[in-house]
């Protein structure tokens, strides 16, 4: 007799949960700055609760091992990883990642793994999750990383933060000119006066 374990969303080692692309919260932090990106990446993981913070073993496939959550750990390894809780208290697996345009911005992405977000909330059954039906389950999910990018704001204060799938460098702070699309597939959190302006998708 066979017994059939079920998936498990939050497992490090299960190298299906990261893949096919990630549904993002992307902050577009300013100029190249390490201080302010290892301040943003301290505040992420507060802010989001996140359990632990693994990088993994590039020589050994499936395997991860303690880190420092800091820049200099991000930029070595490519990632960090960890646990988060999502909205309905699934727990997943999440990730943070580093793009810094030589000559621009620094991003600071947090991330949860398409693999692992299909396990925690089945109705995102096709990427890159936009139509009508989608925005019932993701807009508690954006809200929720609103709820985050606004603390990380308070700590950092950043240019522009997107949400939704893959929208790491879909813009930019100079190109929006402090105005979100008239009809947005990812949602946008702009700095307004000491505070900040959340856009939702609508589509």
């Amino acid at each position: 007799m066979m017994i059939h374990v079920a998936a498990d969303a939050s497992d490090l080692h299960d190298d299906a949960l990261w893949l096919g692309g990630a549904y993002e919260l992307a902050i577009e932090l300013g100029e190249r700055d390490d201080a302010r990106l290892d301040a943003a990446l301290t505040a992420l993981w507060e802010a989001a609760g996140v359990v632990g913070c693994q990088a993994a073993v590039r020589a050994e496939p499936g395997t991860w091992t303690d880190s420092p959550c800091t820049a200099a750990a991000l930029q070595r390894h490519g990632r960090l990883a960890g646990q988060v809780a999502l909205p309905r208290r699934r727990t997943v697996v999440c990730g943070a990642r580093a793009v810094r345009q030589r000559s621009g911005a620094d991003w600071l992405v947090f991330f949860i793994p398409v693999g692992a977000l299909d396990l925690a909330e089945p109705r995102s059954a096709a990427f890159p999750f936009r139509g009508g039906d989608s925005l019932l389950w993701r807009r508690p999910l954006d809200r929720w990383l609103a709820g985050i990018g606004a603390e990380v704001h308070a700590a950092v204060p950043f240019r522009l933060a997107l949400i939704g799938p893959e929208v790491a460098g879909l813009t930019s702070a100079r190109s929006l000119g402090g105005r979100p699309p008239a009809e947005r597939w990812a949602a946008y959190l702009l700095p307004s006066g000491d505070g900040l302006e959340y856009h939702q998708a609508d589509r």
